[in-house]
């Protein structure tokens, strides 16, 4: 479950807004300030292995000792990395190309893992392009002897002194144009009947097979294979142009196996690209949707040498490299992740790491073109001794200041526009698990209460179908939301679940009113959710339906209905599953758990009262009159439809002027 943190002030079309707390007015000048941002060291989530990348000297090149010292040392102006990756050459004649380097890296304490791109042409086919895509494909008969060379290459470098991590059973089988193709089954039955073989008489794990994007087959088939599943010590995958919504995959991070991300290069592999700015901050947004998304324990870059890489061909440090630097450096092998206000501010991103040493990593990063005077605060209450601030922007790389003031448990800091920030913070004292605050509500207790009356509140058009604000037949106040121009059944009306409120695996009260007009022939009208699963796959799930009844309101309400587990990118929508009739909504209220709506007009309403001053009188005539030739407003049009036939026209007038005469009298 993700730490969530609730913002001190939301929309207040749908959101109720809570005043910032007196005192936080440490604001640099051209700066805003953020919410808290509030550190748990009692919510712990996954073990840290290290940052890293391959030397691949079969395709670019040995990297130099100076270089490897550049990339695996932990000093003044050094990467700091902790992982290498090697390739697995096809011809074991080549194989001793992968130890140089990997030796060097294991003497400055890098873990080194191998990835094979091919089996030996012994034991492989062409592939079918028409039908794979890929270039080769295993000989089904060649299972055992594959196993047999995998197992070969680890007692090989073993045997010249390096200690293989892990071995993977293929780099990126589903986009294999120019290496070799696996199916799913295929890769499943592989690693169930030789995944042994190949780590036998080894030090070495075995690495699952890693997916080119993330891809949820390979893995979805490995966890309902139970002998595959056991052969299997760890998960690899790449994330090119995987996005942050399809890094969550629950059923994989609750397996009790660590995921490892093993390869990309972001955002492209463009000429000189390594020292673009601001462009390099996505390398730190990147790092930091794998490890709190993904619940990933490594992060592993493609060359590390390259010029769009960490270290440019010079081998010297890019801006790319150094953002990855703010957490290689600090975020060290064995270090967990723990809670803390990820989004305490709009384009801020903010993780935190806790070591054996009573010290936490908190790295923030702000791709926006504002900067924020940010406060952090550790929740679990323990005593801040030190703070050390790191920081790279488009003027700094890893720039050093020392001691930044604290308070107790807290410090303020400034995040400025596009930059990243490393704070390694000394605390001591026992920690207690930080009380969860909950989402504001207002007068009624709801937590979201969208009226219409100023605004569309966040609700758009779904498909072909536009959403206006109408004043016409309103179930309440004096507008309503139109939804007209529906093509398709499914086409209608949504709006985002604001995740600071709504949070998957949690149950929540929902209500809307929905009319459609009077010579509707719907049958049905349904309040939905639209979401992506933790496999990246978008699903819907009814909230509520009912009958329509052609011009009247009718309330869709589910007072307990729990958002799915692991779900991501949730939003609500209306629609008549049955046809493409025009249709109105009034009344979105979100409230906890079994509350019980009833946003109905009150039984003592005085209809007539126009003005709503609880008085019936000629000002309500005037004002209705105006109104109906367009030359006026109405204050409460719920009061205008005298005769409940849901119309306001002269018809009203006549009768308001009848109560008046008769009230009068």
């Amino acid at each position: 479950m993700k730490f969530k943190k609730i913002l001190s002030a939301l929309l207040s079309c749908s959101i109720f807004a809570t005043a910032l707390t007196a005192g936080q007015s440490f604001i640099i000048e051209t700066s805003f300030a953020a919410s808290s941002c509030v550190i748990d060291t009692t919510e712990e989530f996954q073990t840290i292995s290290g940052f890293g990348g391959i030397n691949h000297p079969e395709w670019i090149g040995d990297l130099t000792d100076a270089q490897v010292q550049k990339a695996f040392g932990n000093g003044e102006d050094e990467l700091g990395f902790s992982i290498l990756r090697v390739y697995v050459n096809d011809d074991s004649n080549q194989w001793y190309k992968s130890v140089n380097v990997a030796k060097k890296a294991q003497e400055l304490g890098a873990t080194v893992f191998a990835t094979p791109w091919n089996p030996p042409a012994s034991m492989r086919i062409n592939g079918d392009a028409t039908l794979t895509g890929g270039r080769y494909q295993l000989d089904d008969s060649k299972f055992a002897e594959y196993a047999k060379h995998l197992n070969d290459y680890v007692k090989y470098v073993e045997e010249q002194g390096v200690d293989l991590y892990s071995i993977s059973v293929q780099n990126e089988p589903d986009y294999a144009s120019e290496w070799t193709y696996w199916s799913t089954d295929e890769l499943t039955s592989f690693i169930a009947e030789y995944g042994d073989d190949v780590v036998s008489g080894t030090n070495a794990k075995l690495m699952s097979p890693e997916s080119f994007q993330y891809k949820k087959d390979i893995y979805n088939s490995i966890l309902n294979n139970s002998t595959a599943l056991n052969n299997i010590d760890l998960f690899g995958t790449h994330f090119y142009g995987t996005t942050r919504s399809n890094m969550d995959f629950s059923a994989l991070e609750s397996c009790g196996k660590p995921i490892w991300m093993t390869e990309v290069y972001v955002p492209n592999s463009q000429t000189d690209s390594a020292d673009r700015w601001p462009e390099a901050i996505q390398v730190s947004e990147n790092i930091h949707n794998g490890l709190v998304v993904g619940n990933m324990s490594a992060y592993v870059w493609w060359y590390i040498r390259r010029n769009y890489g960490p270290m440019k061909e010079d081998g010297t440090i890019s801006k790319r490299g150094y953002c990855m630097a703010q957490y290689s450096k600090f975020v060290r092998p064995g270090d967990v992740r723990i809670a803390v206000t990820e989004q305490p501010a709009e384009n801020v991103y903010v993780s935190a790491y806790e070591n054996d040493s009573n010290q936490l990593v908190v790295v923030a990063v702000n791709k926006g073109s504002e900067g924020y005077a940010q406060q952090f605060t550790v929740g679990s209450g323990e005593t801040i001794t030190n703070i050390d601030r790191y920081r790279t922007s488009a003027d700094e790389n890893l720039a050093l200041t020392e001691n930044l003031e604290a308070s107790d448990s807290s410090f303020w800091a400034q995040l400025p526009a596009e930059s990243v920030s490393t704070f390694v913070i000394d605390i001591e004292g026992e920690g207690t698990p930080v009380e969860k605050e909950e989402p504001p509500t207002d007068e009624n207790g709801w937590y979201v209460h969208d009226t219409f009356e100023d605004s569309n509140c966040n609700w758009t058009g779904r498909g072909a179908a536009s959403a206006e604000v109408s004043s016409s037949n309103p179930f309440k106040g004096n507008n309503s939301l139109s939804v007209s121009g529906r093509t398709s059944a499914w086409h209608g009306t949504s709006k985002e679940l604001d995740t600071s409120i709504f949070e998957a695996g949690t149950a929540y009260s929902f209500s809307i009113r929905v009319r459609v007009p009077e010579d509707s022939t719907a049958d049905r009208i349904s309040l939905t959710l639209q979401y992506n699963n933790s496999e990246g796959e978008t699903k819907y799930a009814n909230i509520k339906s009912e009958n329509a009844v052609p011009g009247e309101y009718v309330q869709l309400a589910n007072t307990s209905y729990t958002l799915p587990a692991g779900a991501d990118g949730m939003l609500v929508y209306v629609e008549t599953p049955d046809n493409t009739t025009d249709f109105m909504i009034d009344e979105f209220i979100a409230a906890p758990d079994e509350t019980v709506i009833d946003d109905t007009v009150s039984d003592t309403q005085l209809y007539g009262d126009v003005n709503d001053d609880k008085n019936l009188n000629a000002d309500d005539v005037i004002m209705l009159q105006k109104w109906l030739v367009r030359s006026g407003t109405i204050t409460n049009l719920s009061n205008a439809d005298l005769n409940a036939d849901n119309t306001i026209n002269v018809f009203d007038l006549c009768i308001l002027k009848r109560k008046v005469i008769t009230d009068f009298s």
